[in-house]
């Protein structure tokens, strides 16, 4: 026979397994298998006296490290090189154009265009340019945008 006419013999109620369920209506368990059973769990109940607060200080102990872990689990790390130099000067110190050294003003121009803050990076070479107006340069490849004045 076929695994699902034997399926389809027990939901219509014509297998031998539907019959002895159809027999015995209301299942009882034994009065004896109850009470083994209920003197089990009393007896389990008497035994651990010190469960209850050890499962209790325990939860307390796993909550306290849960908010500890979020509160001052890893943070992300801000990496120095990030934020372009002309960035953080700024957030520092205004510094006069004239006192600013040209080489480390064009790396920050450089950090600029790297970080993609192209129009922060031509602003700074405008104002770079109309403090240092003779000042030629060839090694910043990405600044020659701006017509450099020759002399």
């Amino acid at each position: 026979m076929d695994p699902h006419d034997d399926l389809d013999e027990y939901l219509r109620g014509n297998s031998a397994l539907s019959r002895q369920y159809h027999r015995e209506a209301a299942t009882v368990t034994p009065h004896a298998l109850d009470r083994r059973v209920l003197g089990a769990a009393r007896g389990a109940q008497r035994r651990s006296p010190y469960l209850a607060p050890l499962a209790f200080a325990a939860s307390v102990l796993l909550s306290v490290a849960l908010v500890l872990a979020i509160a001052f689990g890893p943070q992300r790390i801000k990496r120095a090189d990030s934020t372009p130099h002309v960035v953080r000067a700024a957030a520092r110190v205004v510094v006069p154009a004239h006192v600013r050294e040209p080489s480390v003003w064009l790396a920050d121009i450089a950090a600029l265009r790297r970080a993609g803050r192209s129009s922060d990076a031509d602003a700074e070479l405008l104002r770079f340019r109309s403090a240092y107006p003779n000042y030629r340069f060839t090694e910043l490849g990405t600044a020659t945008r701006v017509p450099v004045d020759s002399e």
